[in-house]
């Protein structure tokens, strides 16, 4: 038996007073937002009664209402043009007033571009005297503090952007929209579009995924539209771009690699192949390069020598530690050693004669194959020349890959990261 039943029922009579105040509250706020509606429909309706009966008016009130009208439009404009610029988010009220792809249409969105299709081709400062594009904002975003972030939210409608700008004739030809307009650190939107925060503190995958996710849909967007172009992978080093960040955008690096596989032999402005700083990365571009490059491309890439720095193969090694880096290439291999068999005899002897491969590519092959040599050797004359150029070559991976890696700093490391983060 409940020795306190006062205190029970006191428990119950406040939630369901609590309950019915928080409905009332919904009641009074619907009613409010009804009222609201109802006098922006009449004052609307009052607008178009006084536009249509301007002459009736005495002159005195027709100069007012052409200076009304005039100064409405250019507001209405330049809100319009802020509009793609504004990420402010006010904590206190919960609210954001910049656009937004999960509230605002791209109906929308076109028809007050189709008002004022110039504000595509004003440009704005948005952080110490960097000016803008709106193109430019939909895809990357300036803090307060200064720093760049993905503008999720907006991105969305790049497509339509561009599109539009295209048709009003606002850009040169060969910025395509705004898509090739260069910011203050040389790229283009198709760069921004490869990017990643590293600003972010709190659900990183969660919010990682999104961004791929977001910003792949807008390339394949693109592409549809022919605004985005095979051509624009290796020209725009897009691969390289996309595989400089600290996350692994397994969706986007599956977009480019499948649509152009040579991208991952292109070499970017530092003379650096496709290298991913992840682990996950490492694999997947790999694994990419042994699918579409089996024969001898594939093993090579790894060992390519850049201008400065390291080889993807050492920069792996000392970011990841050489056996688990090692493990990953055997796994592959493996992997592939039935459908796509690896061609090393052919792969050794492009590596000994590339004079941009670097030595531990051939050491590599020979302890993978130690019989390689003596094979090729004692093969048809017409493999002599290149099997005496194997013999004749330095293969002492102990004395060049640990001098090499011991003359390699930190810097050398994080060198390989552009400016943009």
């Amino acid at each position: 038996m409940d020795d306190h039943p006062n205190i029970d029922n006191n428990e119950d009579d406040e939630q369901q007073q609590e309950a019915q105040a928080e409905e009332q509250e919904q009641i009074d706020a619907a009613a409010a937002a009804a009222a609201a509606a109802a006098e922006t429909k009449q004052n609307h309706l009052k607008i178009d009664s006084v536009l249509a009966r301007k002459r009736k008016f005495p002159l005195r009130n027709r100069n007012k209402i052409n200076a009304l009208i005039k100064e409405f439009l250019e507001k209405l404009e330049d809100d319009i043009h802020d509009m793609f610029f504004d990420t402010t988010y006010d904590a206190e009220t919960d609210t954001y007033d910049g656009l937004d792809s999960d509230r605002d249409t791209e109906e929308e969105v076109e028809t007050a571009i189709r008002f004022f299709p110039e504000v595509l081709s004003r440009r704005k400062d948005v952080y110490a005297g960097i000016l803008h594009y709106p193109i430019q904002a939909l895809a990357s975003a300036c803090n307060e503090d200064g720093d760049w972030q993905c503008n999720v939210k907006t991105v969305s409608f790049i497509p339509i952007v561009a599109r539009l700008a295209i048709e009003f004739d606002l850009f040169e030809e060969d910025e395509r929209g705004g898509l090739l307009c260069l910011d203050s650190d040389g790229d283009n939107v198709l760069h921004l579009l490869m990017l990643t925060d590293d600003t972010i503190v709190e659900n990183l995958e969660k919010i990682y995924r999104a961004i791929d996710d977001k910003y792949l849909q807008v390339l394949i967007q693109l592409r549809k539209l022919g605004l985005l172009k095979k051509e624009d992978i290796e020209r725009y080093s897009l691969l390289n771009f996309l595989c400089e960040k600290d996350y692994f955008a397994e969706k986007r690096l599956r977009f480019l690699v499948e649509w152009d596989p040579n991208a991952l032999t292109q070499t970017d402005r530092f003379g650096q192949l496709v290298n991913a700083p992840t682990i996950q990365g490492f694999e997947s571009v790999f694994e990419y390069g042994i699918r579409y490059f089996p024969q001898k491309k594939g093993i090579s890439v790894l060992f390519h020598k850049p201008s400065s720095s390291l080889t993807t193969f050492q920069y792996a090694c000392k970011k990841h530690g050489g056996e688990k880096v090692k493990k990953i290439i055997e796994n592959t291999l493996a992997r592939y050693s039935s459908s796509t068999p690896i061609n090393s005899a052919d792969a050794l002897l492009s590596a000994a004669i590339d004079e941009n491969v670097h030595v531990d590519g051939v050491y590599f092959l020979l302890r993978r194959d130690p019989d390689m040599l003596q094979k090729l050797l004692s093969s048809s004359p017409s493999s002599s020349t290149s099997s005496t150029a194997v013999a004749d070559c330095d293969i002492n991976m102990n004395s060049n890959s640990n001098s090499s890696s011991n003359n390699d700093t930190n810097d050398e490391v994080n060198s390989r990261k552009r400016k943009r983060s």
